[in-house]
């Protein structure tokens, strides 16, 4: 972890136990939404790489790690 992201989670920290608990649901909502975010960018085809080091997949499975539920 750099020096850089010490010192922001630190302030994030003490700034996080200085707001009211009204506002906490807020943080973690937006922190949450931010997280999503991020895996929603990552590319599918990456995501199943690391399966295809090891035994053969069929195309069946392939589908399924790539696209999930969101199959036809």
């Amino acid at each position: 972890m750099s020096r850089t992201q010490v010192v922001y989670k630190k302030r994030i920290i003490e700034t996080l136990e200085e707001l009211p608990e009204s506002k906490l649901k807020e943080v973690l909502d937006f922190i949450e939404f931010l997280r999503n975010k991020r895996k929603k960018n990552e590319d599918p085809i990456l995501r199943v790489s690391g399966c295809l080091s090891g035994d053969s997949l069929s195309a069946k499975e392939i589908e399924e790690a790539l696209y999930g539920e969101f199959q036809k």
